[in-house]
């Protein structure tokens, strides 16, 4: 099975309050299922894990409806309040879809927030009921989540968009974090964000050699695919990012086995509530593999 590990779906009319649409014209109309499912039909995924955009339960609430009607989403990334003196993880697996949280960390101006005693707790605590957990942390966080990844119990953790390594961020202190990400066994990183990160600029060698070096530092076993769309929509069609992704799994000549978790069984190890079983695998021909 193939599975993108995160995308986004959102409706401007609703409200929230999310960031992208608010910075750039581009995202500000409807991303919806029947925008994308043309796309996921032609690269062969299967399954996707829909993920917040909006720091609010209101937003998570109307992704949760939104994913009821759409069996293609196996999974959803909520959002909770990790500031809040405890955070009640089971009403939210309750919720049909709800595989895990995410620490939208860019979206906050305290750098050391997920240092807080009540955050890394509330991030313990979703580890502990079960719940994956997701974290969005750019250059400025690498410390604080490093330090934090040492103090969470076992559980999946995956970092967003390789870490978000802008083209002004420095090289060795990427590098430097995805050791410590590494270093933890249940933590993974994503193999997404490039168009975003790179812009037209994605497909030159120099923003390509993050892949490869995430892959040396990490492994096979501890990366996932991962579209961010629409986020890459400004500068690469969903097609593109996914045969960049293809190309990179043949030009390191990794097995079709190590492929396979790159594009699905990684998604699975990171979000245990998932279950294969009722995972819908398209037949498809090796031309569409």
């Amino acid at each position: 099975m193939r599975i993108d590990a995160h995308l986004h779906y959102w409706r401007p009319a609703c409200g929230y309050d999310n960031r992208p649409i608010a910075d750039n014209e581009a995202y500000r109309r409807d991303f919806l299922p029947a925008d994308v499912a043309p796309d996921l039909d032609a690269s062969g995924i299967d399954a996707a894990i829909l993920v917040q955009s909006a720091p609010q339960v209101e937003e998570t609430d109307w992704l949760v409806a939104l994913a009821a009607d759409e069996p293609r989403v196996v999974g959803i990334t909520g959002w909770v309040d990790l500031d809040a003196p405890r955070c009640d993880f089971e009403t939210l697996r309750a919720k049909p879809k709800v595989v895990g949280i995410r620490a939208q960390l860019r979206r906050i101006a305290d750098t050391a927030f997920v240092e807080r005693d009540a955050v890394a707790a509330n991030l313990g605590a979703a580890l502990r009921s079960g719940l994956g957990v997701t974290i969005l942390a750019e250059a400025r966080h690498y410390a604080h989540v490093g330090r934090v990844l040492r103090r969470l119990p076992d559980g999946p953790v995956t970092l967003n968009h390789l870490g978000l390594p802008f083209p002004d961020v420095d090289r060795d202190a990427w590098r430097a974090f995805m050791t410590a990400c590494a270093s933890r066994d249940d933590t993974f990183v994503q193999l997404s964000g490039l168009p975003f990160l790179y812009g037209a600029a994605w497909r030159e060698p120099h923003a390509h050699a993050l892949l490869d070096q995430a892959l040396d530092i990490l492994g096979p076993g501890r990366l996932m695919f991962a579209s961010d769309w629409p986020m890459l929509t400004r500068f690469a069609r969903y097609g593109d990012w996914v045969r960049a992704v293809e190309a990179f799994g043949e030009r390191r000549a990794l097995s079709s086995r190590e492929r396979d978790a790159i594009f699905g069984g990684n998604a699975l190890r990171a979000n245990p509530r998932l279950d294969p079983a009722t995972i819908p695998v398209q037949p498809r021909s090796l031309e569409t593999r």
